[in-house]
């Protein structure tokens, strides 16, 4: 079994009167375990921001079974990509709606990670945040091609573009990773995950460290963050769920 410690998030638009197209789901017991999520709509579409709530409500709704078995992670995405084809039979006008999503569900044994777009999951690993998914994006793709590497393609348009999302209209590509404690629990033994929406972790790539006394407490990381992206200034709508974790063998470490 596994206990939450302690969690922060946040979800804000990239301008106030701007609608924020983000949808967030902080941890949740779902079981044993727990699920976290970052849902981030396709803004130059309408219905960016129902497409991502939708992603999010459908998760919520779901019992643990869903997230165990083979073909688990591919049946949460194709359910909400029906959904969002709902959306669109209900209202016209979101024909072209679609949504990332990024989940972690923390279960007894470890991580499993379902992930269509370009928001990120980062786990914490000696002192630092190792990204675990990939960006579904053209620059990830022409880099995994081995067209390019990625210093060759920093300073070219189209980081952002996206190759996949789950929407009415775009073969769906996703990843599904699973990730053993036994690989990856921190040196006290934690586990610390962190869900960003790409308007966050632009302003986290740009020094992409803090002391580890914060990496260690979502709250102060995620207030050093939100304020590192305000002073730089967002660039797009910005989310992050942050969480600790740790085993019940391990919880008289943290009493």
């Amino acid at each position: 079994m596994i206990k939450l410690l302690s969690s922060s998030s946040f979800s804000f638009p990239k301008e106030p009167p701007r609608k924020n197209e983000d949808s967030i789901l902080p941890p949740r017991k779902v079981g044993d375990g727990f699920l976290m999520a970052v849902a981030d709509g396709v803004g130059a579409y309408a219905g960016a921001s129902s497409a991502s709530e939708s992603a999010i409500d459908y998760l919520t709704s779901l019992p643990p079974s869903a997230f165990e078995g083979g073909d688990a992670t591919k049946q949460i995405f194709e359910q909400i990509r029906s959904r969002i084809s709902n959306l669109v039979t209900e209202n016209p006008s979101y024909f072209e709606a679609a949504t990332t999503l990024t989940f972690c569900y923390a279960g007894e044994y470890g991580v499993r990670i379902g992930h269509v777009g370009d928001c990120r999951v980062y786990l914490k690993e000696n002192g630092k945040l190792r990204q675990v998914t990939k960006d579904h994006t053209q620059h990830q793709k022409l880099i995994d091609e081995g067209l390019y590497r990625p210093s060759e393609l920093k300073e070219v348009r189209g980081k952002s573009t996206l190759f996949s999302a789950i929407s009415k209209n775009v073969s769906l590509h996703f990843q599904e990773v699973f990730i053993s404690y036994n690989d990856f629990c921190d040196k006290d033994g934690s586990i610390s995950l962190f869900l960003m929406s790409d308007g966050a972790y632009h302003s986290w790539e740009v020094r992409p460290r803090f002391l580890e006394s914060t990496l260690d407490d979502p709250n102060r990381f995620a207030s050093n963050l939100r304020r590192r992206i305000m002073r730089l200034h967002p660039v797009d709508d910005c989310s992050l769920v942050a969480a600790r974790f740790v085993r019940a063998s391990q919880l008289e470490l943290f009493d």
